[in-house]
């Protein structure tokens, strides 16, 4: 005769407990939610993707119109002398918006159509003594685009093109389709001219770091304006920050489950027990819970304790939560008479199981 004997339950996760202890470390510091140190606290986590920058970003210019570095084909009729008088030039728009036209000189023709470019060099010419009766065509032989690389947590990434000299970090979201609910609202620029523009005098933005010719951005706190003030250089790569995958981990009372954190989502003690299936017994049974707590900087382990009493009554004790937390439901005395006399009748049915020879 052959007897079988089951794990129970609670002896799994008795073990699991103690082998997570294990692999998490010694615990430094045991701690009520009340006496955390705020250096421990976790950290709220935004979803950025929410954010609307629609009203502080530019209309993107008209393709239309004249920029700074395009080249335009024209064509010039004096006037006297018939087709043979035609003159054609290709000339190109300087970084001041002018275009140095031969005979007539430099003509302010930045933000106008080829059709208004055209009177205005008619105009120019007569005004000038130039030309009395000047016939002007003009087509836009080559544009000048400018160009940045926007990666990571964003709708669009990829190559960004503009005809402006420069973009700001509202046009940049708000022309790249938003960010995403990855983001963590850090955003990085290389290779960028950043500037912070009041009035007459030149700042570096507020709540932004820089390191040699790259520039730090917390969204979190950096407004709407300043972001509509920061510029973006052509040739730049800005990168947004895209957050890991978050989990959290509950062991105990409860079983052993691992939980995803959604992106841009905050979990709590309380959700965390709902997602990993609920109490097995109710928590007038098994009521206290250590959050294990690794703190990355530190290299140190901490306990926070609280009971599912306490979470149910008041926000403070269902604590926040950290990526890679563990929340372990606490074995008691009354769980382990329940889980034992479970076990017990487990191993009673597995007895009679019986195999003759």
């Amino acid at each position: 005769m052959i007897l079988r004997l089951s794990t129970t339950p609670h002896t799994i996760a008795i073990i699991l407990n103690f082998a997570c202890l294990f692999l998490t470390g010694c615990v430094q510091g045991t701690y009520s939610v009340n006496s955390l140190p705020k250096q421990y606290a976790a950290r709220p986590t935004s979803d950025f993707s929410s954010l609307n920058l629609t009203a502080y970003a530019r209309p993107i210019p008209s393709e239309h119109e004249i920029r700074n570095g395009d080249r335009l084909e024209l064509a010039l009729n004096t006037g006297v002398g018939g087709k043979e008088a035609t003159e054609e030039w290709t000339v190109g728009v300087d970084d001041d918006g002018n275009a140095n036209l031969p005979n007539i000189g430099p003509i302010q023709l930045v933000g106008l159509t080829p059709t208004q470019a055209e009177r205005t060099i008619v105009q120019q010419s007569v005004a000038r003594d130039v030309y009395l009766t000047p016939a002007v065509t003009m087509k836009m032989q080559e544009r000048r685009k400018n160009a940045i690389v926007v990666t990571g947590a964003i709708q669009t990434p990829g190559q960004l093109q503009f005809l402006e000299p420069t973009l700001t970090m509202a046009d940049v979201i708000v022309r790249s389709g938003g960010l995403t609910n990855t983001a963590t609202g850090t955003i990085t620029i290389n290779k960028a001219s950043s500037v912070w523009d009041s009035g007459d005098q030149l700042n570096t933005v507020s709540h932004t770091t820089e390191h040699g010719d790259s520039l730090n951005i917390n969204l979190a706190t950096t407004s709407a304006a300043e972001l509509a003030a920061l510029q973006v250089t052509a040739g730049a790569t800005v990168m947004f920050e895209e957050a890991p995958a978050r989990t959290v981990r509950v062991i105990g009372v409860i079983g052993d489950k691992f939980i995803d954190v959604p992106p841009g989502r905050n979990l709590r003690l309380l959700d965390a027990l709902a997602l990993a299936g609920g109490q097995t017994y109710s928590h007038w049974i098994s009521n206290r819970v250590d959050v294990i707590r690794r703190i990355p900087d530190k290299n140190e382990t901490i306990r926070i304790r609280t009971t599912i009493r306490a979470a149910k009554k008041n926000n403070i004790d269902n604590i926040l939560l950290s990526p890679n937390d563990i929340v372990s439901v606490e074995e008691n005395l009354a769980t382990f008479a329940l889980s034992t006399l479970g076990g017990l009748s487990g191993m009673s049915m597995a007895a009679r199981t019986v195999t003759l020879p």
